[in-house]
């Protein structure tokens, strides 16, 4: 599934970077690689921004951005 079809309040852990280079190395640089767990803290009017977080870092996307990123759900428990 896309990150950008994960629901509010969910947990995912990340399985592919965006397509795009630019924004690839943005998020590298903040540590945002494959493997790692993302919560998806708030969701914007559809195709709008989501508001995502990992570890201590909160960050934004937009849905085409988070669209291009393959997730895996975390049970919940």
């Amino acid at each position: 599934m896309s990150l950008s079809q994960v629901p509010e309040g969910a947990r995912v852990w990340l399985r592919s970077l965006p397509l795009h280079p630019e924004l690839q190395r943005r998020l590298l640089a903040m540590g945002i690689r494959p493997g790692v767990e993302i919560e998806v803290l708030r969701r914007g009017k559809p195709g709008g921004l989501l508001h995502l977080s990992s570890g201590l870092m909160e960050f934004m996307l937009r849905g085409e951005q988070a669209a291009e990123m393959e997730v895996t759900l975390i049970p919940p428990g």
